[in-house]
């Protein structure tokens, strides 16, 4: 005890022989112990630091505390080594004394402290159960990821699916509301047309008896003046006679077309199903006469729609508009007068195009020949009363179509118009 108690000055004594005289100062011994010493201490040095790099590495080491006892340890063992070299020729043995004490405390620590470690480390699971564990995680994630995969393909088409209803709903709200505006539309034309049927059949009846009825007595007193029973007329009575007659004559035609007009609207003959094919066949045997006299070539890309509506104002419609590219043929030249029809299931339409070679006009009055007793030539060049155009723009918006003319002059007319097709649910206007 006095001993421990001495002066700590006399740890560092170095008046205590070292080693190296119990080694005879031979250098193979020297040599073998100081080289032995230094390289387990070296080695117990490099230890500790490797811990140290692992457990840096390695944040979820169970037992860290462990890890630092065992560096401890081990670095204490380094100590004790590096202080057997120092001893060989310098006798400290104080000091190498207490660092084997601070040692065998540690390694009394550590052997005490490991044992009621070892159930602990037994329980911990092996690397190759971690391993068939981690695979077994790995296929669950890979099942799940799928899962996932297929959870949002379903969700995906899910959602353009309930788009696809919005939009569908969308669509059947607004094709309602259209069709409740088109029969409000329908119920206020019908109610129109009504009223306007009224009109034109009392001014029909009007024009076939108190306007005809003078009209005939004209016509008959004039046919008597020319007999020559009453009296003989000079060279100028006879030219007015004349003229009294032909007005009479184009008055009469006049008041015949303004009753085909009116009676586009107020006639109503059964509806049905009408070939374009037939209609044609019948209006060209009409014009059989015309056709041949001008030399005209009629072109029809058959088979042509079968349409709906009032078969005798088709047929009208059909042959005003031959008839009226035959009148207005260009001088010296035959008139070529094709004719087409394109089905628009879709619509419920049938699109027609009849267009010729003939004089053509300026689209400048592309809407005045529809009008009623409108003419772009003098009665002088071409006959007719200005009615048969707008005869056939009636009779097609009494079909619910629309009837347009395209044009150049001295390149002949193109008219297009559109019927209804069978079963599209359209009636006549």
């Amino acid at each position: 005890m006095e001993a421990l108690s001495s002066d700590a000055s006399s740890w560092f004594d170095l008046t205590f022989m070292g080693h190296g005289h119990c080694y005879l100062w031979r250098p193979d011994l020297v040599v073998l112990h100081s080289v032995s010493d230094t390289l387990i201490a070296g080695s117990y040095f490099t230890i500790p630091l490797a811990l140290y790099v692992l457990m840096h590495k390695r944040k979820d080491l169970e037992y860290e505390w462990m890890f630092l006892l065992f560096a401890l340890f081990i670095f204490s063992c380094g100590l004790t080594h590096l202080m057997g070299v120092y001893n060989i020729w310098n006798g400290a043995y104080y000091v190498s004394g207490v660092l084997k004490a601070i040692t065998a405390v540690v390694s009394v620590l550590t052997a005490a402290l490991i044992w009621p470690l070892i159930p602990k480390a037994l329980a911990l699971p092996r690397p190759i159960e971690l391993q068939a564990a981690n695979q077994k995680l790995q296929g669950e994630i890979e099942l799940r990821a799928a899962s996932e995969l297929s959870l949002e393909k379903a969700r995906s088409e899910l959602e353009t699916r309930v788009r696809e209803l919005e939009q569908t709903k969308e669509r059947l709200e607004s094709e309602i509301e259209r069709r409740q505006f088109l029969e409000q539309q329908q119920r206020a034309q019908t109610e129109a047309l009504r009223r306007s049927n009224e009109d034109l059949e009392q001014f029909a009846f009007i024009a076939s008896h108190d306007l005809r009825e003078p009209l005939r007595k004209l016509t008959s007193f004039t046919q008597m003046l020319m007999t020559g029973k009453y009296g003989e007329f000079n060279d100028k009575g006879q030219q007015f006679v004349m003229y009294i007659r032909e007005a009479a004559d184009r008055m009469d035609s006049l008041l015949n077309s303004l009753l085909s007009y009116s009676r586009i609207s107020s006639r109503w003959d059964e509806e049905e199903s009408v070939s374009l094919d037939d209609v044609l066949d019948d209006a060209c045997r009409d014009l059989q006469l015309r056709i041949e006299e001008c030399g005209a070539q009629i072109e029809v890309d058959r088979p042509l729609c079968e349409v709906h509506g009032d078969r005798a104002q088709i047929r009208q419609l059909i042959q005003n508009l031959v008839s009226n590219s035959i009148k207005y043929r260009a001088e010296g030249v035959a008139p070529v007068i094709h004719i087409s029809s394109e089905a628009d299931v879709e619509a419920g339409r049938c699109r027609v195009t009849v267009e010729d070679n003939g004089i053509g006009f300026d689209m400048a009055y592309s809407e005045q020949i529809f009008e009623v007793f409108k003419r772009l030539h003098g009665r002088g060049e071409y006959e007719g009363t200005g009615m048969g155009l707008a005869i056939c723009r009636k009779i097609v918006e009494r079909h619910g179509g629309t009837l347009n003319a395209y044009s150049e002059e001295g390149k002949g007319a193109r008219f297009v118009f559109d019927l209804p097709l069978p079963g599209s649910g359209e009636l006549l206007a």
